[in-house]
């Protein structure tokens, strides 16, 4: 019998080495937009810093954004303690959280694969579901500053995205169990 691949172990893996991957991309990104010459100094003493996002680290940032604010909320207390770290060093605990959220999404769909009578069910849907959500959040990284004038639009844009994402797979998983029952 061949082994089925599992989810819940593929995924944190992929998808923390996708937001290690563009994640950093992105911050070396700006980082080396950031360091450029300005009137003697750099643009991080500027307004520019609130004004540069590479789509890299936005991509990152959406297809994680569950982590991302989580993490937030633990980097607060180390900035607040330890001042003027560099901005890698606050978004740690997002690195961190990433795999426990991706773990859950794979342990779920390991367990939209099974049946009910415990056979395999030979699915395409659950790559469907993940190439729909990269290429959703690719999107919104790509548009959201061009299309709704903002620099930070991707932030609540990617939080209404994973909002409606929730819902829609609850909605969808409640009237599934109709059907088959």
């Amino acid at each position: 019998m061949a082994q089925r691949l599992r989810f819940r172990k593929i995924l944190p893996l992929a998808q923390t080495a996708i937001a290690v991957s563009f994640g950093g991309w992105g911050l070396c990104l700006r980082t080396s937009v950031l360091n450029q010459p300005f009137f003697g100094s750099t643009l991080w003493n500027s307004t520019a810093r609130f004004h540069v996002w590479p789509w890299p680290y936005k991509f990152a940032v959406i297809q994680n954004a569950p982590a991302f604010f989580v993490g937030l909320l633990f980097s607060w207390p180390i900035e607040s303690l330890k001042p003027g770290l560099p901005e890698w060093v606050s978004l740690l605990p997002s690195l961190f959280l990433i795999p426990l959220l991706w773990y859950l999404i794979g342990a779920w769909l390991d367990r939209r694969c099974i049946s009910r009578s415990g056979q395999e069910n030979p699915a395409y849907w659950p790559w469907v579901l993940l190439c729909f959500v990269t290429a959703i959040s690719l999107a919104i990284a790509l548009t959201a500053g061009s299309l709704f004038g903002s620099y930070t639009t991707f932030i609540p844009l990617g939080v209404l995205y994973w909002l409606a994402l929730g819902i829609a797979i609850a909605f969808f998983g409640r009237n599934q169990k109709r059907i088959l029952a």
